[in-house]
């Protein structure tokens, strides 16, 4: 006896968020400088609903990804990305570095992205162009920080606790 799958076109039980047809982008090798990020090149720009930047060792503009041995040129930043997101009417989603990087470093980030009020990181943002905050709605904390060869790997229980940690910190 063999079973399959059947489809009913005329049973509809709800919709598909579109963002499941999202984006991971990343600096190693070609994806970002080379890749999507081709100064004066036509062809690295396409559609998709949301876009990840960062992760893992990534994560944390400012820092060098310390598990490549190698530093980023960093002309590829928070603010190229956000209007990389924008020219494609993508929404930005941001992770935060919970390896190597500090509570204080993801407060920042967010601060520069969102604030409104008069603050350094908000003031900062302002001073690189942009009067308006990003309004970053999605924000990831860490990536893949189960392996060993992660800076600042943590069990699964103690990455929650860390997680929480962040959230209600930059939730303030």
């Amino acid at each position: 006896m063999t079973t399959g799958i059947g489809i009913d076109l005329r049973r509809r039980i709800g919709t598909v968020d579109r963002r499941i047809f999202s984006q991971f982008i990343e600096h190693p090798g070609r994806c970002i400088h080379g890749g999507i990020y081709e100064e004066g090149s036509p062809l690295s720009d396409a559609w998709v609903p949301a876009r990840r930047a960062g992760g893992g060792a990534a994560a944390g503009v400012p820092d060098p990804p310390l598990a490549r041995y190698a530093e980023e040129s960093n002309r590829f930043g928070t603010d190229e990305f956000i209007a990389y997101c924008r020219e494609l009417g993508t929404e930005p989603f941001i992770c935060v570095n919970m390896g190597s990087g500090t509570m204080d470093e993801a407060q920042a980030w967010v601060e520069y992205c969102n604030g409104t009020g008069n603050t350094a990181w908000a003031n900062l943002r302002r001073r690189h162009g942009h009067a308006e905050p990003h309004r970053v709605r999605y924000w990831g904390l860490g990536n893949r920080r189960y392996g060993g060869w992660q800076i600042g790997n943590l069990e699964a229980r103690d990455h929650l606790k860390r997680a929480r940690t962040i959230l209600r910190l930059t939730a303030r």
